[in-house]
């Protein structure tokens, strides 16, 4: 790959999987439900640790996945092996994507979808998902909404236990542009009351309102879109809401 990632280093991703080792269990199970009804095989881009994947393999769905972020899939792949998983996953950007087989479903998880900032690269992504996408298949993702902002220009920090004894402190500042929330994170490794390695991030995230997003999925081409809210299939979403799941068909 020509692209490198300055985000989900190596700290990153073990406070990620310390703050996060499962998949919340109302995400699990809504998104379980589209892999149960669509019967086929699935693909889960920026699949990160595999909290969402390596359950589904171990249900039996045909899954496969990709991350931009050697670090996070070899926590992936170091999870998968204590469970004795195989899984199809590899390390690539979505720009890469050029599969030989199409998708019953694709699903994004988690706000990930808003990772991707730049308008003509959004674009270029939707393009993409509906290019691999089977004629009846769906794809599935959650769009973060400007209520997801946490509060602006405060530090804030939170501390996270390793197995090994050591600690790493986290601490973040988001500012807000417009539709692109940025937000610094400093993780520190502590040992013995010393700070060993330091990891300073600039997390960037997309925000959306449904019209934007219904705008750019049907210049993808996508004809039948609908919005949900997270995780209740039989509603829609709020003012109120962080995030809204966006099903989407051809």
């Amino acid at each position: 790959m020509q692209k490198t990632l300055s985000t989900y280093l190596n700290l990153c991703t073990e406070v990620y999987d310390l703050s996060k080792p499962n998949a919340p269990v109302d995400a699990y199970n809504f998104y379980r439900d589209y892999a149960r009804q669509t019967q086929g095989k699935i693909l889960e881009p920026m699949c990160g640790t595999g909290r969402f994947l390596l359950p589904l393999i171990e249900e039996g769905f045909d899954v496969q996945g990709f991350d931009a972020s050697g670090h996070m899939l070899d926590a992936l792949r170091n999870k998968a092996k204590q469970k004795n998983l195989l899984p199809g996953v590899w390390q690539g950007f979505i720009e890469d994507l050029k599969r030989p087989e199409k998708y019953n479903l694709i699903f994004i998880p988690s706000g990930s979808f808003g990772l991707i900032t730049e308008q003509a690269a959004v674009k270029n992504a939707l393009k993409i998902f509906y290019n691999h996408l089977n004629d009846d298949g769906i794809f599935l993702f959650e769009g973060e909404t400007h209520k997801s902002v946490p509060t602006l220009d405060v530090w804030r920090g939170s501390q996270w236990k390793r197995p090994d004894g050591k600690t790493i402190l986290l601490s973040i500042c988001a500012n807000l542009e417009g539709n692109i929330c940025s937000t610094i994170c400093k993780y520190e490794l502590v040992d013995k009351n010393n700070i060993i390695h330091t990891e300073i991030e600039d997390f960037v995230v997309r925000l959306y309102e449904p019209d934007e997003l219904i705008s750019l999925l049907q210049e993808a081409g996508f004809n039948s879109i609908r919005t949900i809210k997270a995780f209740d299939k039989t509603q829609g979403p709020d003012k109120n809401d962080e995030s809204i799941v966006y099903e989407c068909r051809k």
